[in-house]
């Protein structure tokens, strides 16, 4: 028997009404399943990321009842999140939910990866999420008694060869997940972190492995879907999450107990 329901279906529809739910990277991969499954669960839902035309395929993907709003930025650049905040905070009001999923890295071995490569990197992954976390905490979480906050790490959670810059920085966001659940627990602000293992997106796809051969060495012999995480995401933003903070769902078929040498 195959893994063949749709991930979403544990969770009532409707469940998210009235929230209004912020997603990074919502033009691909994770980020667009989840704002996709936001949106069905009854939220409304807005995007961020750089490349207007994969954001416009996620907005022209939302059914008409339930629509997806756009806003392009650059995440690493503070004035322009500061900007995108200013509108979206005018059209919506507030932000009740943050999906912390933009990212991205290069294999390179520690010894040869640059400065600046490294910088690129922690930017993206740990600062981007850091400050948009802060500001909407202090912009509408904080003021509004009420939050969740979800960001996507990556497993094996013990050390990926070739990405030690990219393992590092999600190791930060962990941490950093754990001091704000302490720090924000007395708003009504609930923070978690999803560690996924292989999902197979198009941008996983950019690394050139093969995907039935690392399928094969991973413990259900099959990738992990975008939707599959987008559940667990959807999950922790519910009802059904409500006590669930300062942690991080490890959610990898198994890969954190048998990898990552033999996938890589």
């Amino acid at each position: 028997m195959t893994d063949a329901a749709d991930p979403l279906s544990v969770l009532a529809p409707g469940c998210l009404d009235g929230r209004v739910g912020l997603v990074t990277g919502g033009g691909t991969g994770i980020g667009r399943a989840t704002a996709l499954a936001l949106a069905r669960l009854g939220a409304r839902v807005v995007i961020i990321g750089r490349r207007e035309d994969k954001l416009a395929e996620t907005v022209a993907l939302a059914p008409a009842d339930a629509p997806i709003t756009a806003v392009s930025a650059d995440l690493r650049e503070f004035d322009q999140v500061d900007a995108a905040l200013d509108g979206i905070l005018t059209e919506c009001g507030r932000i009740d939910l943050l999906v912390n999923n933009a990212g991205g890295q290069f294999l390179a071995p520690a010894e040869t990866v640059s400065a600046n490569g490294f910088r690129a990197v922690t930017r993206l992954n740990l600062d981007a999420p850091w400050y948009l976390t802060t500001r909407v905490a202090a912009r509408s979480m904080i003021p509004n008694g009420y939050g969740k906050v979800v960001s996507v790490t990556m497993t094996p959670r013990r050390g990926i060869p070739y990405m030690a810059h990219s393992s590092a920085a999600r190791a930060a966001v962990e941490s950093l997940t754990k001091t704000l659940a302490v720090e924000w627990g007395q708003y009504g602000i609930r923070l978690a972190a999803v560690a996924p293992g292989i999902v197979h997106t198009d941008a996983w796809e950019g690394y050139g492995l093969d995907p039935a051969k690392v399928a094969e060495s991973m413990l259900l012999k099959r990738l992990q879907t975008p939707e599959e995480v987008a559940a667990i995401i959807a999950f922790c933003l519910s009802p059904a999450g409500d006590y669930i903070t300062g942690t991080t769902l490890a959610a990898d078929g198994g890969w954190d107990l048998v990898g990552p040498f033999p996938a890589m």
